[in-house]
C-alpha cells in the first residue's frame, strides 16, 4: 500500500516536470490517501485555476471565491480531484485524529502539522511508502519515498 500526496495529484491533474511520474505513480494497484492530502490537493489545484484568472495572493483569494467565477473554478477543483481519486482507485482512510499523537510526530520528525497528520495516519494504517515530490518526508525514517 503506497499513500499519494498532494502533490502528486497535482502534477497528474496540470502539467508539471513530474507529471509522467505522477502517471506512473498512479498506476500503482493499492493506493491510499486521507482527507487532509485531499483538502490540500483541492486547494493548491484552486490556487492553479485562480492564476490563470490573475489571482496570485491569498487576499485576492478570498475575495475571488466569494464571486460566481471562483465558486466556479472551486467546484471545478473540488470535481477534478475527486474524479482523479475515484477513476485512479485511491482508496480514502482514517486519519490520526489524536492532536497529542500528531503533536508528537511533528516533534519527532520536525514537520509542519499536515505533513505530521499524514505521517501519524501512515503509522496508524502501518504504511511505509509514499508517493510525494517533495523532501518534506525525508527525515522520517521509516517511510520510502517513491517519487516514479
Amino acid at each position: 500500500m503506497i499513500y499519494i500526496d498532494a502533490n502528486v495529484m497535482y502534477s497528474y491533474l496540470f502539467e508539471t516536470p513530474m507529471s509522467e511520474s505522477a502517471e506512473a505513480i498512479l498506476e500503482h494497484p493499492s493506493k491510499v490517501t486521507s482527507k487532509t492530502t485531499v483538502n490540500e490537493s483541492i486547494y493548491v489545484s484552486f490556487r492553479k485555476l485562480a492564476r490563470g484568472e490573475g489571482i496570485t495572493n491569498i487576499h485576492d483569494l478570498k475575495r475571488f471565491v466569494k464571486e460566481e467565477k471562483g465558486k466556479v473554478l472551486l467546484r471545478k477543483s473540488y470535481f477534478l480531484v475527486m474524479e482523479l481519486i475515484e477513476l485512479a482507485g485511491v482508496e480514502l482512510i482514517d486519519e490520526e485524529d489524536n492532536f497529542e499523537v500528531i503533536a508528537r510526530t511533528s516533534e519527532k520528525y520536525s514537520l509542519l502539522p499536515n505533513d505530521a497528520t499524514i505521517v501519524a495516519t501512515c503509522i496508524k494504517h502501518r504504511i511505509t511508502e509514499i508517493a510525494t515530490f517533495d523532501k518534506d518526508f525525508e527525515n522520517v525514517s521509516f517511510l520510502k519515498i517513491v517519487r516514479g
